[in-house]
């Protein structure tokens, strides 16, 4: 009887999820919001709106706009912009940015990929952290202005990716650029392209790649995390955004499963290259982010995960420059 006993009082603790998991629920706007830091709590009040295709155009409209940023540092840096070819034959020329500090050669290279969800975005929004990249890391920079979704659906954005990485390689000399010293690395959406591009290099056997630097990364499309479910309906970049963007970057008859569609899709970690993961506490991908590092990890890769309590999605991470210049440093020499 008393082993009995014991045997009911032990059987919570040896399955976890039957009474002791922790339950989530959607969080409101609100509740969301008072996981922020104090000072980001009051910062908008603007409504919730949903993902539509009509919205990425409106946005697309007011990207295409804008105009290029003044550099704070454009005395010490040469900036060109040009259009490389694409993987195949029939792919249009990318548009690409390529910074590098005045009067150097044999440097790093470092491709940038930036974020909006597959389906929109702009060179122009990191054109400074680009630069600054260049000089503070002493590197080549290559800004690229990848294909959208749903109009050119996966794998386009892969496809530029891997040709600015051929043609970088290639041309390295041209650009002031070491091709054995190659760096990828991206925001959001152009985490995951990253994140993608250095598991496809690896495959095809292509230019090694030393480095990759994931910030606030879409890890896989899985929506039983709990950052999904609590940043559900939020403002900003919320997880009820996700099947739209989904099947905006996958078409109507992609699989959100296939490998490098996103970094956490591929079953082999193997063989990929040292990488630092940026996340942000209150940011619905944040455990998409947490379980492919955590993976990396597990499969030996060198990998650096830093965690930004406090900030949402799409936020300027504290330090994140610094900490990235810091890997290029150690790993691009």
């Amino acid at each position: 009887m008393i082993m009995k006993n014991s045997l009911l009082f032990l059987i919570p603790f040896l399955l976890p999820g039957l009474s002791l998991a922790q339950q989530y629920h959607p969080l409101t706007a609100r509740e969301a919001e008072k996981r922020l830091l104090p000072q980001f709590q009051v910062m908008n009040n603007t409504p919730i709106q949903d993902m539509t295709f009509e919205e990425v155009k409106r946005d697309r409209k007011i990207q295409a706009e804008m105009p290029w940023p003044e550099l704070k540092n454009k005395d010490s840096i040469e900036v060109t912009r040009s259009k490389i070819p694409g993987l195949n034959a029939k792919d249009p020329e990318i548009p690409v940015t390529v910074y590098k500090p005045k009067n150097s050669k044999n440097l790093p290279i470092f491709l940038w990929f930036h974020g909006g969800g597959f389906v929109y975005g702009t060179p122009k929004w990191d054109h400074q952290r680009c630069a600054d990249y260049a000089l503070k890391g002493n590197a080549v920079v290559i800004n690229i202005d990848y294909r959208f979704a749903p109009e050119n659906p996966f794998p386009a954005a892969l496809h530029d990716a891997y040709a600015s990485l051929l043609w970088a390689h290639k041309n390295a000399g041209n650009i002031g650029g070491n091709p054995k010293l190659i760096a990828v690395g991206g925001s959001s959406a152009g985490a995951g392209i990253s994140g993608g591009l250095a598991q496809y290099t690896r495959d095809k056997k292509g230019p090694k790649i030393s480095l990759q630097v994931l910030e606030i990364p879409p890890g896989d499309f899985r929506m039983d995390y709990p950052s999904v479910i609590e940043f559900k309906r939020i403002r900003g970049l919320k997880s009820d955004d996700f099947p739209a963007l989904k099947n905006f970057y996958i078409g109507k008859n992609g699989n959100s499963e296939e490998k490098y569609v996103l970094p956490g899709n591929d079953k082999d970690l193997s063989n990929l290259p040292p990488t630092v993961i940026f996340v942000a506490g209150t940011d619905p991908l944040r455990d998409s982010g947490l379980a492919y590092a955590d993976r990396l990890i597990k499969a030996g890769i060198f990998t650096e995960l830093h965690v930004f309590a406090g900030y949402a999605h799409g936020m300027q991470l504290p330090e994140s420059m610094e900490i990235t210049v810091r890997m290029m440093k150690q790993f691009l020499k």
